[in-house]
């Protein structure tokens, strides 16, 4: 995996940027995927409902289209992620994140965790990357650690720490809980609430290589990496 620097020299190639909130429209995808392009973003991510028409709007370019299952609450039944990243797949996906069952992790039902993940990950069958949304800020530091544990034990590539929906921005703390627990076993993704190059960059340090973030934050962060350089 990358390196702090190597990251920071090449910041939005480790950043993608999305519009996953209800009430987004064609027009705010369309936006999406102007800004993702011209700011040279890795990808762009949208509910599933937009993803052929980004698809369509990113055609001719690096940036690659992404969507998540079970977003944002996690509490979907298994058979209805699995045929959700399917369908996904089917619609030309090319990165997905998927939503822990929270409230199961919360409960202590890991088992059951890892089953689900187990289950999208044979469906996905590492067609695409693949990324399990822990969403910390509704875990304590016992559900973070399981969490992780529950989703490498499933085979799952990539750790990612949120939705950008539950309102608790994901702190250094979370990434330090989620980074000692993977020691290096998976790849880490910090999304939610991240606004400013400090953080990034202490992130980073932390062993973070991809992070999510809004067009606006995003640009700022990686036009103050180049400066800093």
């Amino acid at each position: 995996m990358p390196d702090a620097d190597t990251v920071l020299s090449d910041l939005a190639g480790h950043i993608d940027i999305s519009c996953v909130q209800a009430q987004h429209t064609r027009d705010d995808v369309d936006d999406l995927a102007r800004r993702a392009i011209t700011g040279g973003f890795v990808s762009a991510h949208v509910l599933p409902t937009w993803l052929p028409y980004l698809r369509e709007r990113l055609e001719g370019s690096t940036v690659l289209a992404g969507s998540p299952v079970a977003f944002p609450s996690g509490g979907a039944s298994t058979a209805t992620k699995v045929a959700e990243a399917l369908d996904l797949l089917a619609q030309g996906v090319q990165e997905l994140d998927v939503v822990v069952a929270i409230g199961r992790l919360r409960s202590g039902d890991d088992p059951f965790v890892e089953r689900e993940l187990g289950a999208v990950v044979e469906a996905v069958d590492g067609r695409v990357p693949l990324r399990a949304i822990l969403e910390v800020g509704r875990l304590d530091g016992d559900d973070i650690r399981r969490g992780v544990d529950a989703a490498i034990a499933a085979g799952v590539p990539w750790i990612k720490t949120g939705t950008g929906w539950s309102g608790v921005p994901t702190s250094l703390d979370h990434i330090r809980l989620i980074a000692e627990r993977a020691a290096g076993r998976a790849a880490l993704k910090a999304a939610g609430g991240i606004r400013d190059i400090e953080t990034v960059r202490a992130m980073a340090g932390l062993g973070v290589t991809r992070f999510g973030m809004n067009a606006e934050a995003a640009l700022v962060a990686v036009s103050a990496a180049k400066e800093q350089r």
